[in-house]
């Protein structure tokens, strides 16, 4: 699979900015510039020897399991594993939804639809054992962790409840199905593919609830991936960029949770915090939230072929970051990228650049 379309059709741009920046940077230093220019050749000759020894599994008789298939994501990808011949069980928060439903539609015989609610572990145990009566022989090929929940607010805003609820889905929904299956997983010598998030790499404001529980799902794959190795099973990390107006995010429900979250932490919020903040704070995030699905990428394709390599490839990559967006570039994938090697300082300036909310009402009285 060419390493560009399963990065994102942002890729090129993107890498040619970053080697512009690094060989801009590098200039003042020969050593330095010859160092990434011998670099950069290794890596391309690294990706050009992988990419014609790289081998595919065939999707026949494996069972997938994949979370959080009402919509978005993993509505798709039920849907794409479906049609390559994958026997797909597509958990639902809603069994009669209309998500499921549309998935019960439009699947083949090998399609599997079940109410999971990833944050009871009464819900998972009941789809552990459905699970075991239909793979018990070959065990499970794949478990795509991807359910979870989106969210705003500020550190200060955001309630304690929110916090709790929104961990106990996106951080611990994904340890609970991890380790209900991992002996299915072992079996078949299969894989464990958790989505995370662009933003699991790099802090931005008004987003630290959220982002904590994908920073987490990161140490937690990585720390996986290091001890499943010795059973042979791969821990994939999937990092989708910007994508909001196409994963489900941003319909006519998230929008509505999302503005019920804002009320939520105004109503609970102490007379200082209203003076300090303005309620005009709250309604500026709701319409920025809003916004932005105009600017993410219009489709997921870009992702399901990141998913379909991570899924078939013999060998796949530890982590896919995927590029969005509709402009040149996507900004949360730069970020990501650039966070690591540049001093923070200039970071903060980057994401304040590209993310920044603007001054509180009365921030400095």
């Amino acid at each position: 699979m060419d390493l560009l379309q399963t990065l994102g059709p942002q890729a090129f741009e993107v890498t040619f900015f970053l080697s512009f920046l690094l060989l801009l940077y590098s200039a003042i230093n020969l050593h330095m510039l010859m160092s990434m220019v011998l670099f950069s050749l290794l890596y391309y000759t690294y990706q050009v020897i992988r990419k014609r020894t790289v081998k595919y599994t065939s999707p026949t008789d494996k069972y997938v399991l994949i979370t959080g298939c009402d919509t978005g994501i993993g509505h798709s990808l039920a849907i794409t594993l479906d049609d390559i011949g994958f026997n797909v069980i597509a958990t639902c928060l809603h069994a009669e939804g209309e998500g499921a439903k549309q998935l019960r539609k439009a699947g083949s015989k090998r399609m599997h639809v079940l109410e999971v609610d990833v944050s009871s572990d009464d819900s998972v145990a009941k789809c552990l054992k459905y699970v075991e009566n239909e793979c018990q022989t070959m065990g499970l090929w794949a478990l795509v962790n991807n359910a979870g929940i989106n969210f705003l607010g500020d550190i200060e805003l955001a309630t304690m409840k929110q916090y709790i609820y929104i961990n106990n889905v996106n951080n611990f929904g994904p340890l609970r199905m991890t380790k209900a299956f991992l002996p299915l997983i072992r079996k078949a010598r299969g894989r464990v593919v958790n989505v995370t998030s662009v933003k699991g790499r790099f802090a931005l404001p008004s987003n630290a609830a959220y982002s904590m529980t994908k920073w987490a799902g990161e140490n937690f794959s990585d720390t996986l991936r290091l001890e499943m190795k010795k059973f042979g099973v791969k821990v994939i990390i999937m990092e989708p960029g910007h994508f909001g107006g196409a994963t489900g995010c941003l319909n006519k429900e998230g929008v509505a949770r999302i503005r019920k979250d804002l009320d939520e932490q105004w109503e609970e919020s102490s007379e200082d915090v209203r003076y300090t903040y303005g309620k005009e704070y709250l309604d500026e995030q709701f319409q920025a939230a809003i916004s932005s699905s105009s600017t993410s990428f219009p489709t997921l394709h870009p992702i399901m072929a990141a998913f379909k390599d991570a899924l078939l490839n013999e060998q796949p990559q530890n982590r896919y970051l995927t590029d969005g967006s509709n402009g040149l570039y996507d900004p949360y994938c730069l970020c990501a990228r650039l966070y690591c090697v540049l001093p923070e300082t200039w970071m903060d300036k980057i994401v304040d650049y590209h993310f920044g909310r603007g001054p509180v009402v009365n921030a400095l009285k």
